[in-house]
């Protein structure tokens, strides 16, 4: 058992890390209280995995359930997703007694939370993570949100939920590239703090052993604990928790400029992460063959680190409106050594421009 504890906010719930936890959702949830009605979000493609398995959980726990099934990744992350969501929640006359629970990656949990944020001014909700970018990060910490054309997260909420509930034997379902992309956000907390991650990485892709069960179970606790101990620290994102925006602010721009189609998150993170770590090296004093080392770790994940070419207005522009950009400058998180992390403010894009441009692949 996890915790995330923060007194100041009055935020406490905790994290479960075990297979099996889905074939026992309604078990689970029966233990927090919950009322009668259970307002369930999944997408399409989890929905056809487990839907029917999930609501019969729940009713065999004695639970009224709805299902609602959002487009896939981030085509379901947008404001109508959450006005649907919303309307379907009013006809069933939900009201504050009613338990939203997001059943997915880390799209579902960010517009299941913000519309459990906003409706009724605000329904309690928990989340049973299914990919390792959602067990490892996304599910873990209250930031719910959607996006807008203009950028990622653009609306957005702090709204903690009741409990999480990661099934690691949901990891053995997943594609391929799906996969690889939760392996960018494991490979994040490695470099910003837990550099035991890294070793732990390189050991199973040199024995191509990334879907080992064990090894999976392994990271996703890693990662839950640490994250767990930043929003603790810090549950509104104003201090400490920051360094977890290590390589989103190049990957959010990226993946603003493609219109979330082209990259996945961790794709788009994983390259956000190369550029993060050559700019440490200029602006932080990192060692280069420490960088060096960790561009190749991700590419021995299967993670790109380059772009095929030079981003275009629509990238920049979407940089200039990231929603972590500070009052004069823009604020990158720069990692002086493995294991560490720094907030740094831009007061020029110019370092940023070389180091972006040094990623474009040769014709």
């Amino acid at each position: 058992m996890i915790s995330v504890s923060c007194r100041s906010r009055s935020v406490r719930y905790s994290i479960r890390v075990r297979s099996g936890l889905l074939s026992r959702a309604g078990r689970e949830l029966r233990r927090l209280g919950a009322g009668r009605l259970l307002l369930v979000v999944t997408d399409r493609t989890v929905g056809r995995i487990y839907g029917a398995a999930f609501l019969a959980s729940m009713k065999r726990a004695g639970f009224t359930a709805d299902l609602f099934a959002l487009p896939p990744g981030e085509r379901g992350k947008t404001l109508d997703s959450a006005r649907r969501i919303a309307e379907r929640w009013a006809e069933r006359r939900a009201d504050r007694d009613a338990l939203v629970v997001a059943l997915g990656g880390g799209a579902v949990s960010d517009v299941a939370g913000f519309a459990a944020a906003i409706y009724g001014r605000g329904l309690e909700w928990a989340v049973f993570p299914t990919t390792l970018l959602a067990q490892a990060d996304a599910s873990i910490g209250g930031k719910v949100g959607v996006n807008l054309p203009f950028g990622k997260n653009l609306l957005g909420a702090f709204h903690q939920p009741v409990a999480v509930c990661a099934d690691p034997a949901a990891l053995a379902t997943l594609p391929a590239r799906t996969l690889r992309s939760g392996f960018a956000e494991v490979a994040k907390m490695g470099f910003i703090r837990h550099p035991a991650l890294l070793a732990r990485l390189s050991r199973m892709a040199e024995r191509t052993r990334l879907r080992e069960p064990e090894g999976l179970e392994s990271l996703v606790r890693i990662c839950a604990r640490e994250k767990a101990w930043f929003v603790s620290r810090d549950a509104m994102d104003r201090g400490v928790r920051q360094h977890l925006n290590f390589g989103h602010t190049v990957g959010h721009a990226i993946e603003a400029a493609d219109g979330y189609r082209r990259h996945t998150h961790g794709e788009a993170v994983s390259v956000g992460i190369a550029a993060a770590l050559r700019l440490s090296v200029r602006l932080a004093g990192l060692d280069p063959a420490a960088a060096r080392e960790g561009e190749a770790l991700l590419r021995r994940l299967g993670l790109p680190t380059r772009l095929r070419r030079a981003p275009g207005a629509l990238f920049w522009s979407a940089l200039e409106r990231d929603k972590k950009r500070g009052r004069t400058a823009l604020r990158v998180i720069l990692c002086p050594a493995i294991g560490a992390a720094k907030v740094h403010e831009l007061t020029s894009l110019t370092p940023l421009r070389h180091v972006v441009s040094s990623l474009v692949r040769s014709p």
